[in-house]
């Protein structure tokens, strides 16, 4: 790869050091309360800076959890600034996806009618880049009743098309959940197509394309197990992308006649059998999807360390460890056993 991509792929396995071993995911697992495992993690390499502040003896899980989110943040900023301008363009398709997890929260709590409670952790540095990165009027959209406020607060930015067309529709959360996820996407899709070539375009297909594809197929397969949905309705949610599913096999799935034969098909015909493994077990889709995804973005960051690909493979990396964190924590405040806790850690 070019010389651009030496310093930051440097700086990325400095970074990926700090990352946690199976010993100390072993140590975690072991903890009895939340306090533990905030002690254990304030003395590791990753977390003793964010949590250096906190007395691990009185800490709550919501605010641990919020700080470990932070961590992240604190990351791609990190990144941010190491990196030169073509990079940090590339950079911004991972901020897109920050600032649709940011819309779609705030209209989780108009919809649900959600108490929003002001973060009890300050946002440090990503808060504060976010506010001079974003075009998003925040102080409408942390305080919007309504989707007229939230159209509102995107005035100046792409997401208010899509916000209009769901307020067209009269769309519910969920749909419209469905529908910026899609806008996102595309638009990170096209954008890369843009920006990027040659080995570096297919590395960014095979890590965001494969997620595409999943889903797809989870949504297909959400759509008529637990909707019922006609077929033209499971359509209208997809997203207009085909990495390696073609047309015909996403047409022949949306019409399948059962259960039994769209899981068929994707085991015989696609590249993503595994993404349906275990059902008859009880094992849920999105639990193998983290599992194939978390190896796309591990094969990509060793094997082509320098390329922008595998910054975007990190952080998915890096979310997946702290999502590690989270079950680990909710498992054991919840008092499940250790195996129990266990079989839900995607290493």
């Amino acid at each position: 790869m070019g010389n651009e991509y030496s310093a930051i792929a440097a700086k990325l396995r400095a970074m990926h050091a700090r990352f946690l071993t199976e010993k100390d995911y072993e140590a975690l697992l072991a903890g009895k309360s939340v306090n533990d495992i905030c002690a254990y993690l304030k003395n590791t390499d990753g977390y003793s800076d964010v949590l250096e502040n906190v007395n691990e003896r009185e800490i709550h899980r919501g605010v641990m959890e919020l700080l470990l989110e932070q961590d992240i943040m604190e990351e791609y900023v990190r990144l941010y600034n190491f990196a030169d301008r073509p990079l940090r363009r590339l950079l911004n398709f991972w901020f897109i996806q920050r600032e649709g997890e940011f819309i779609k929260r705030e209209l989780r709590h108009i919809y649900t009618k959600e108490a929003r409670t002001r973060d009890e952790v300050s946002q440090g540095r990503f808060d504060a880049f976010f506010e001079t990165h974003t075009k998003i009027n925040r102080e409408i959209m942390q305080n919007a009743t309504s989707l007229d406020d939230c159209i509102k607060a995107c005035g100046h930015t792409p997401y208010a098309e899509p916000l209009k067309r769901a307020q067209s529709v009269g769309a519910d959360f969920f749909s419209l959940g469905m529908m910026l996820d899609v806008f996102l996407y595309t638009r990170i899709w096209r954008e890369a197509h843009k920006s990027l070539k040659g080995e570096q375009i297919t590395l960014f297909e095979q890590l965001i394309g494969s997620n595409i594809d999943m889903m797809n197929l989870m949504w297909i397969y959400r759509g008529k197990k637990y909707y019922d949905f006609p077929s033209e309705i499971i359509f209208t949610y997809l997203f207009p992308i085909r990495h390696r599913l073609s047309g015909d096999i996403i047409r022949r799935l949306v019409n399948a006649d059962s259960m039994e034969q769209l899981v068929s098909l994707v085991r015989s015909e696609t590249v993503y059998g595994g993404l349906f493994e275990d059902l008859e077990n009880g094992r849920f889709p999105e639990e193998n999807y983290r599992v194939i995804y978390n190896g796309i973005s591990k094969r990509i960051f060793v094997n082509n360390s320098q390329s922008f690909a595998a910054m975007f493979a990190y952080l998915n990396l890096k979310e997946a460890e702290i999502g590690n964190i989270t079950t680990i924590t909710e498992g054991v405040r919840y008092g499940l056993n250790t195996e129990a806790i266990r079989a839900h850690v995607r290493l």
